[in-house]
């Protein structure tokens, strides 16, 4: 991958991990559950370190980085809660919202992976892509539950 293509897929990736920051925040403002939301907020916190992370590599690769997320991600946040609203806050309906951002995630990695980075850019990209897929299982983990009858309890 040419420099300047890293550095654009490196920027694309933060933009992205930014957007994911500010969803899984949204979400756990929006769930009435005590659990999910610390899970939502840890996920929110991972994302904000793997786009600080991206940022460093940006940085040490001699580029200028991004700061901030996309507009269509502050439209599905916005969608969001909207759906949170009309669904009485309901656990099922947050969740498939996360895990349609996560999978939206997992394809903007395989995509830069697919430019083949090298060395420390290569392995930074294959940290994030591995534990953006345990936060996607986990999501669908959670959704399969929700069909099978599991309700989440709702906090006073």
């Amino acid at each position: 991958m040419a420099h300047d293509d890293t550095i654009d897929q490196l920027n694309q990736l933060v933009h992205i991990n930014k957007d994911g920051e500010s969803g899984f925040l949204t979400a756990a403002e929006n769930i009435k559950n005590s659990e999910l939301e610390t899970l939502f907020r840890g996920y929110s916190q991972q994302h904000a370190k793997f786009a600080s992370e991206l940022q460093q590599e940006i940085k040490r690769l001699g580029g200028d980085f991004a700061d901030s997320g996309t507009l269509g991600g502050a439209i599905h946040r916005g969608w969001l809660d909207v759906k949170s609203a009309l669904s009485g806050h309901s656990a099922a309906a947050i969740l498939k919202s996360c895990e349609s951002g996560e999978e939206s995630a997992m394809v903007s990695y395989d995509r830069a992976a697919d430019d083949n980075p090298t060395g420390q850019t290569n392995a930074l990209l294959e940290k994030h892509r591995r534990q953006i897929k345990e936060f996607h299982t986990r999501l669908c983990r959670l959704i399969s539950e929700t069909k099978d009858g599991v309700d989440f309890q709702k906090n006073e």
